[in-house]
């Protein structure tokens, strides 16, 4: 069965490959927290810089391997894990973590905060990474103190996203539109906190209510055709000659599936679901590059490279510069997906979607001799790019993430 070969596969390339990267050579023992400051291909190091996003995400996947290492799914141990990663959260509250609610954008190696014009002061994607970190952890080590940390910062997070004054760097969102990105990212955090506050047997109290709404302004972005609209104008409606109102994203909103249907699944309300599993198909179809295969950072609602009129933004000049190119998260992500599709849920669709789609991702990006762990950003053709992508580092959240999701038997499902 090609899931079950699949699972296979994903355990190989995280014992053998990624795994061994990242803890041999991410994990800062003098200082604390973790080295991510490396190039696209794993060789060199661009930065000593620590940029709180990829500290918070790394806490969470040292946290969550722990997990599949105690079930016998990785051959690692889980104590070393949690050890790592009790450290680094505890690096994360001493250095990144600013009064009680909100995280610096990026601190030096040793853990001041870089302050002036090099660096943004703050962006809720930090904020969120580090409350899943710290929530995975709580779940991990079953201490509801690392929750009670996460608390504040998540209550701002979610504060300023409803109210439009998240600031969201490395990428604006335009004057006058509402993301999709900040909005599923916020859905994500809750359902990891959530999902933490039940291993623990805490109340959800008003994060149900929380998990509810950001389950709605999520589905607010799904269109007529399955897709979802990255951009949604804030006082119009969507204007069809604007690029920023034609665009697709969707690895974003491939991402963004999974997490809803674990949220339905949580909140025992499965009124959607069928939507969202006609939009895998949907998405994929749409992103996917009939001449070269694989799927495209950006698209059109029509398919193909977008298009409509422009605005005088950074995210148009990045959408037209880079809307072709291949990106390995967005794979993993619509990879994972489909695999939670088919596996729990019995789409045939998506499962047909996981077989291309997970056989363009590891012919694709494991590095080989182009490079350490995966060469992460290709262009359409699939060749090594020294680019980069959000942040000047080498981030391992969503393939570990997502190979891990490749992990679980349907009968074993961590729910």
């Amino acid at each position: 069965m090609a899931l079950d070969h699949a699972a296979l596969q994903a355990r190989d390339q995280l014992e053998r490959v990624i795994l061994p990267f990242w803890l041999s050579r991410g994990i800062d023992r003098t200082y604390g927290g973790f080295h991510t400051g490396f190039d696209n291909r794993g060789r060199t190091r661009t930065t000593t810089d620590k940029f709180t996003w990829s500290q918070g995400r790394f806490v969470w996947l040292l946290a969550r391997a722990a997990q599949h290492a105690r079930r016998g799914r990785l051959a690692l141990d889980a104590r070393t894990l949690l050890a790592d990663a009790e450290a680094g959260a505890r690096f994360l509250l001493d250095h990144a973590v600013v009064g009680t609610d909100t995280c610096a954008f990026r601190v030096t190696e040793r853990g001041e905060l870089v302050n002036g014009t090099a660096s943004p002061a703050r962006s809720v994607y930090a904020d969120c990474f580090v409350v899943m970190g710290l929530a995975e952890l709580a779940r991990a080590t079953g201490e509801a103190a690392w929750l009670s940390r996460a608390e504040p910062i998540l209550a701002r997070a979610r504060a300023d996203i409803l109210a439009g004054t998240a600031p969201t760097p490395p990428y604006e969102v335009p004057a006058g539109y509402r993301a999709f990105g900040p909005t599923m990212i916020l859905l994500n955090t809750l359902l990891v906190h959530a999902e933490a506050a039940r291993a623990l047997g805490l109340e959800l109290g008003p994060h149900r209510q929380w998990l509810a709404q950001g389950l709605d302004l999520l589905l607010a972005h799904r269109a007529a055709d399955g897709t979802f609209a990255e951009m949604l104008p804030e006082h119009a409606p969507p204007r069809p000659d604007a690029l920023l109102d034609r665009h697709r994203v969707p690895g974003h909103a491939i991402e963004g599936l999974w997490v809803a249907l674990d949220v339905m699944e949580l909140l025992g309300d499965t009124s959607h679901q069928r939507e969202i599993l006609d939009s895998v198909p949907a998405l994929c179809s749409l992103g996917w590059d009939p001449v070269h295969g694989g799927l495209l950072r950006y698209t059109d609602a029509d398919g193909g490279a977008p298009r409509g009129n422009r605005s005088d933004s950074p995210y148009e000049d990045l959408v037209a510069r880079t809307w072709d190119t291949k990106l390995w998260w967005v794979h993993t992500e619509a990879a994972a997906t489909a695999a939670i599709s088919a596996r729990r849920h019995g789409d045939a669709a998506s499962a047909e979607w996981f077989e291309r789609i997970w056989d363009y991702t590891l012919d694709t990006f494991p590095g080989g001799a182009d490079g350490e762990e995966w060469v992460q950003i290709r262009d359409r053709e699939g060749r090594p790019l020294d680019e980069v992508v959000a942040l000047p580092v080498k981030d391992p959240f969503h393939i570990t993430r997502n190979l891990m999701q490749l992990l679980v038997p349907a009968n074993e499902e961590d729910r």
